[in-house]
């Protein structure tokens, strides 16, 4: 029988770029790196300089360059990340340490964040350590965001940015402002304001896909910065608006059954951090959140109108203790989800659902030797939850991960590490909580995640491979209008990245493989909130510094063909594919905070599905998605003053 303990150790591996590059603007400062678990536990780190770079819009833009992240659904809307072909709604999802809880519709995106803002991401990817937070059972991600100090220029003391841009596929164009500054000595406030239009995405074949056009309001305020040298402070609210006329199913093309209507979508999140840096014992950390995600849909034809939230509230505090050579770490968190669901049609009543989540966990990573570090953690968890039809469910669980990295010779590690996590009954999708119940007797999930591999780094060169095992027991979907438990989700797979730098070019080249099946059959695009089948990827990535101004670049990303369907009379075989894009980053006067940014999207315009994309359901006159978008150009300016 399976415990409901929660084990992982992550393993080090991947890429640290070789070669660093010159970072032009303090604005621009955004990446996508891969890593395995090490004491930071993080196996894909994202920061601004790629990003603003590649001019990156939306989730796909960020994660466009990791094999072991695929990102579905061609509009904003309907976006959905998985990691290792889990999709986002099996991992958990924070910003600025507020977690980002519950799943408005499956039939789009649950996820909102402007990359303008970010400062870096951070993937873990897998079951892993005790500080992941409840409930990760396929890994987590972390956003933060940018704050005064990342922009200020060193010396000064007040700035202001402003940013424009164009984008010929959907015809769309994008403005920002920033103010920036120390209100205080060491203590900044930002403020950040931008605004996105643009119309129907055109697939490789200049086609438009109706209902995908875009107009978003984003706003970012935070106050941070040093109170005195032991005490950090930030506090910041971030805003995103995202309106227009969508179809009811948004990664559905329009039929007879997929009415065009009004939607609203918003989320808005208010962050409070304290850290207390106080030598070697006490390093306290310490955050407050509350998150609110809402959908609503106006006047459809047959419904009506449907409007609902989910609040997040929660905290987090843990302590980091360093003794001799162990790095320890400690604490409590917490987090209360309120799903709220108003419809107007026959009457109906409003529907609630409220679930709460206690944890306790603790984190150690042990230098045994230079060459040897030994990492364990647990956490263990209360979940609470009172459904639509207040039935009650309790459940707790405890989550251990352990793992083992050694360096062999200087430079060549090996690793392994094994991890669980346990994650209890909580609040169900929003927009099918007035019509689909939990079944009495569901039970907790609980996941376990094995990983053995290697990495290599010499000089400019570096490599890596690391093989994962992960099983996720009793994992929970709706099967016809319940939810319950629907069997095992096993995923066995590999990644593997090699790079090497010589003067001013840097190429990397990555590879994820990942099977992901429901009691032995394969995840199809059906299978809302659980995951998808994705072809193997690679993905080569060039950049040239021709000059300390200039810089050029290359993405390219290869899916195979993917022949292993759940059902090939239901959802076919998907076709493999090639895209490119490249970028040009020009500084062009010396001393001025000028940047101008040329990239092309899919450079050969290539008409494609992507495998995270819903793609259709054979005999279906609804069920048919959206290809990707065909070539885009995009031009980007940025006067910071």
């Amino acid at each position: 029988m399976f415990s409901s303990t929660v084990f992982k150790l992550s393993p080090l591996s991947i890429a640290l770029l070789a070669a660093s590059h010159t970072t032009y603007a303090k604005v621009d400062i955004e990446v996508i790196e891969v890593t395995g678990k090490t004491p930071a536990s993080v196996d894909i780190t994202i920061d601004a300089d790629q990003l603003a770079k590649s001019q990156a819009q939306d989730l796909n833009d960020i994660f466009r360059k990791n094999a072991e992240v695929s990102v579905g659904g061609s509009s904003g809307v309907s976006q959905k990340i998985y990691v290792r072909g889990l999709e986002d709604t099996m991992l958990n999802v924070s910003i600025d340490g507020a977690e980002q809880s519950g799943n408005l519709f499956h039939h789009q995106g649950r996820l909102s964040i402007e990359p303008e803002l970010l400062k870096q991401v951070d993937v873990s990817a897998g079951a892993g350590r005790a500080t992941d937070g409840p409930g990760a059972l396929g890994g987590a991600i972390k956003f933060k965001t940018k704050d005064a100090h990342d922009l200020l220029a060193p010396g000064d003391k007040f700035g202001a940015m402003v940013k424009g841009g164009y984008y010929t596929n959907n015809d769309g164009y994008k403005a920002s402002a920033s103010l920036y500054g120390e209100v205080v000595d060491q203590l900044g406030l930002l403020a950040s304001f931008g605004y996105v239009d643009g119309d129907n995405i055109k697939d490789g074949e200049g086609e438009e896909q109706p209902y995908t056009a875009l107009e978003q309001q984003v706003a970012l305020l935070k106050l941070s910065g040093q109170l005195n040298d032991a005490n950090y402070v930030s506090v910041s609210y971030d805003y995103r608006n995202d309106d227009g006329t969508r179809l009811n199913r948004p990664h559905f093309k329009p039929s007879i059954k997929n009415e065009p209507l009004e939607q609203e979508t918003d989320r808005s999140t208010l962050t409070l951090n304290h850290k207390y840096t106080g030598g070697e014992l006490l390093n306290f950390d310490s955050t407050l959140y509350s998150t609110n995600s809402r959908l609503a849909h106006k006047d459809h034809p047959k419904w009506g109108t449907s409007d609902g939230t989910i609040k997040t509230t929660g905290l987090k505090f843990f302590n980091t203790s360093k003794v001799t050579d162990h790095t320890l770490i400690y604490g409590i968190d917490y987090k209360n989800d309120k799903a709220e669901f108003e419809t107007n049609y026959d009457g109906k009543k409003d529907d609630k659902e409220k679930g709460t989540v206690y944890g306790l966990f603790i984190q150690d990573d042990w230098m045994i030797t230079e060459d040897l570090l030994l990492t364990a953690g647990a956490r263990y968890d209360w979940y609470e939850l009172t459904d639509n039809i207040d039935q009650e469910f309790k459940s707790s669980g405890f989550s251990p991960n352990v793992g083992l990295d050694y360096q062999i010779v200087s430079g060549f590690n090996v690793f392994a590490s094994y991890a669980q996590a346990f994650r209890g009954q909580q609040i169900k999708e929003l927009f099918v909580i007035d019509y689909r119940e939990n079944d009495p007797n569901r039970q907790p999930e609980e996941a376990r995640n094995l990983e053995v591999g290697a990495k290599y780094e010499h000089e400019a060169f570096y490599a890596g491979i690391t093989f994962f095992d992960s099983v996720i027991k009793d994992v929970v979907t709706n099967e016809g209008s319940v939810y319950t438990n629907v069997g095992d989700l096993d995923n066995q797979g590999v990644s593997a990245y090699l790079g090497y730098a010589i003067s001013d070019i840097s190429a990397k080249l990555s590879y994820n493989q990942s099977r992901p099946e429901l009691d032995g059959v394969p995840l199809s695009d059906g299978d809302s909130t659980l995951g998808t089948s994705i072809g193997d990827t690679w993905v080569l990535d060039l950049t040239y510094q021709a000059m300390d101004s200039l810089e050029f670049g290359w993405n390219a990303r290869f899916v195979e063909r993917l022949t292993k369907v759940s059902d090939p009379s239901i959802y076919p075989e998907k076709p493999g594919y090639g895209v490119h894009d490249v970028y040009a980053y020009w500084m062009p006067v010396e001393g001025e905070d000028l940047s101008l940014a040329l990239s092309i999207k899919n450079v050969f315009d290539k008409y494609y599905f992507d495998h995270a994309s819903y793609m259709e359901y054979i005999g279906s006159p609804i069920a048919q998605g959206y290809a990707s978008a065909g070539r885009d150009f995009r031009f980007n300016v940025t006067y910071a003053f």
